[in-house]
C-alpha cells in the first residue's frame, strides 16, 4: 500500500511527469465530485490501486503536529485493508519532517492488546499489523538530501519502536509488570548499551535510610528496589558533570488508606509510566551524540493496602533527614521521588536534574490531556525543554511554585507534609512539585508532570487508548541538541 501526500494549490510530485499529470488530473475529478480536496488530514482510499491520498493542505502552514496527525491516521487506514507493507512518498517539501512522518506511522501501528488477546482476536490483530515501513523518494531529490532523509526515516522508526516499547510497558497489568519484570528489563537495557546497573534492594535501602520510599511499599508483598543505570558515551568528557533523569515507578497505585475512587482505580498501572520513560530514553542513548555521562534512576514499588502499610499522620524520616508528616497515603510519588532524588545528588552530583512522573490529577484538571506541566528552578532548562516539546508533539506548560505554595507543604508535627490540608483542592501540581524542591538543593532541576498526557481515553490520530509513552520524543530532542 502507498502513502502519496497532496499540498492544496501545489502541483503532483510522486513520480514520472506522466504519473505526476495523471494524479492531478484525477484530483482534479475528485475535487468536481465534492469526494476529496487535499485539506490537513483528508483522506482518500483507491481501493484498486491500494494508495491512499492524504491531504495535508497550505504547504506554509505545515508543522509537526499537523504531519504526524495526518500520516498516523492514514496508517490507521491502511492497517482497515491489511498490508504487510506501508510505503509512504517523501517529497522535497517533507525533508524537515522525515523523522516525525516516521515516528507518527511507527506510533500509529501500536496494537495496545497484542499481548493479551488470544484466538481469533489475535489473528485479527496479527493480519492489521503492519511489518515494513518503506520511503519512497522524490526524483528531483539530490543523493545527499536522499543518503539523509533514509537516516531521518530510519531513526524516527527507531523512536517509534522503542516508544511503543514503553507503551506496552506502561499498559502491562501488575500481574505481568512486577519489580521483578522491571529488574530482568533494566538488565537487558544495561547489556545492550553498555550502562552500569546497580539495583538498590530493601536492605540497602533501609541502610541507606530510603524511608519514604521504604514506606510507600510496606503494604506491598514484593520489595521496593531502587535501578540506577549509567551510561557512559565513548567521547565522554570525564570532567564534565552527568545529566540526571529520575522516573516514578509506582507499579500500581492504590491510594493507600487514602484509597482512589471507583472510576479513578482502575487504570492506575499507568503510574508507572515515568519510570517505563526513562528505561525507554536508556535504550536509545547510544543514538546520540553525547559527551557526558547519563544516570537513569527509577524507584519502583507498589503503592497498596495491607496490615503493613502506611497511614495517614505517620512520620518518616527521608533520606535527606527532613521529616515527613503523611497527610495523604495518595501522595506517595512524590515521597518516593524525595529519596530517589536526594540520593541521586548524593551520589552523582549531575549538572541538572530532570524527573518525570504521573504525579498529580490536580495538573490534568490544569492543563488538560495535550501538554503535561513542567516546573522547576531553572527556567533556561525549563525553556529548552518546552521548545523541544514544541518540536516534537509532546508539549510542556510551565506552571508556578509560588513561595506560598512551599509554605503549605510545611508540616504542623514534622519539617514537611506530603500534601496540603484545608485548601488541598488549589494548585495541586504546584504544590506537589513545590514538596519535591525540598529534596533539590541547589542543583538545577526541572519537574515534568505528565499525569494526564501518559495515558489516554482521547487519542491523538497517531496514538491508541492507553499508555502514549509521552515523554520519550521530548527527553530525546532535548538531549541531542545540548552542547
Amino acid at each position: 500500500m502507498l502513502i502519496i501526500p497532496v499540498f492544496e494549490k501545489l502541483p503532483p510530485q510522486v513520480g514520472t511527469k506522466a504519473q505526476n499529470l495523471a494524479l492531478k488530473a484525477l484530483l482534479r475529478k475528485l475535487a468536481n465530485a465534492k469526494e476529496f480536496e487535499p485539506k490537513e488530514g483528508r483522506i482518500f482510499y483507491l481501493y484498486e490501486k491500494k494508495q491512499i491520498l492524504l491531504g495535508l493542505g497550505n504547504v506554509k502552514k505545515i508543522n509537526v503536529a499537523g504531519i504526524m496527525s495526518a500520516f498516523g491516521a492514514a496508517t490507521k487506514t491502511a492497517k482497515n485493508h491489511p498490508t504487510q507493507k506501508l510505503s509512504v512518498i517523501i517529497t522535497e517539501e517533507l525533508l524537515p519532517f522525515t523523522q516525525s512522518i516516521a515516528e507518527a506511522v511507527s506510533l500509529a501501528n501500536y496494537q495496545p492488546s497484542a499481548a493479551y488477546k488470544t484466538g481469533k482476536a489475535a489473528e485479527k490483530l496479527k493480519k492489521e499489523f503492519i511489518a515494513e515501513f518503506i520511503p519512497i523518494f522524490n526524483k528531483s531529490l539530490s543523493r545527499e538530501q536522499v543518503e539523509t532523509a533514509k537516516k531521518n526515516f530510519q531513526r524516527g522508526l527507531e523512536i517509534g519502536k522503542t516508544a511503543n516499547e514503553v507503551k506496552d510497558w506502561v499498559n502491562a497489568p501488575p500481574n505481568f509488570a512486577t519489580p521483578q519484570f522491571f529488574d530482568e528489563l533494566a538488565k537487558k537495557i544495561g547489556k545492550e548499551t553498555g550502562a552500569k546497573l546497580t539495583i538498590l534492594y530493601k536492605k540497602e535501602l533501609q541502610k541507606l535510610g530510603m524511608n519514604t520510599l521504604l514506606a510507600v511499599n510496606r503494604g506491598s508483598p514484593d520489595d521496593a528496589r531502587l535501578v540506577i543505570l549509567e551510561y557512559t558515551p565513548k567521547n565522554a568528557d570525564k570532567k564534565l558533570a552527568p545529566l540526571a533523569l529520575v522516573g516514578k515507578g509506582i507499579i500500581f497505585d492504590s491510594g493507600g488508606y487514602n484509597l482512589k475512587p471507583r472510576g479513578h482505580i482502575e487504570d492506575m498501572q499507568l503510574d508507572k509510566a515515568g519510570a517505563c520513560v526513562v528505561f525507554g530514553l536508556a535504550k536509545l542513548l547510544p543514538k546520540l551524540n553525547l559527551k557526558q555521562r547519563v544516570i537513569i534512576v527509577a524507584p519502583i514499588t507498589e503503592s497498596l493496602i495491607g496490615k503493613n502499610a502506611f497511614k495517614p499522620s505517620e512520620i518518616i524520616k527521608t533520606y535527606a533527614g527532613k521529616t515527613v508528616e503523611i497527610t495523604n497515603t495518595d501522595g506517595e510519588g512524590r515521597l518516593i521521588l524525595a529519596d530517589a532524588i536526594a540520593y541521586t545528588i548524593d551520589e552523582f552530583k549531575p549538572k541538572f536534574l530532570i524527573d518525570i512522573a504521573t504525579l498529580t490529577g490536580a495538573c490534568m484538571v490544569a492543563l488538560g490531556d495535550r501538554y503535561a506541566g513542567i516546573l522547576g528552578n531553572d527556567k533556561e532548562l525549563a525553556e529548552k525543554l518546552q521548545k523541544a516539546g514544541d518540536e516534537t508533539d509532546e508539549l510542556l506548560w510551565p506552571l508556578p511554585i509560588h513561595k506560598d505554595f512551599s509554605e503549605k507543604m510545611k508540616g504542623v508535627y514534622a519539617d514537611l507534609r506530603n500534601a496540603d490540608l484545608g485548601s488541598e483542592r488549589f494548585a495541586g501540581a504546584s504544590k506537589g512539585a513545590a514538596f519535591i524542591k525540598e529534596f533539590v538543593g541547589k542543583t538545577p532541576w526541572v519537574h515534568i508532570d505528565i499525569a494526564s498526557p501518559a495515558f489516554t481515553t482521547d487519542p491523538k490520530k497517531y496514538e491508541q487508548k492507553g499508555a502514549t509513552a509521552f515523554g520519550l520524543r521530548v527527553l530525546l530532542r532535548f538531549l541531542e541538541k545540548l552542547e
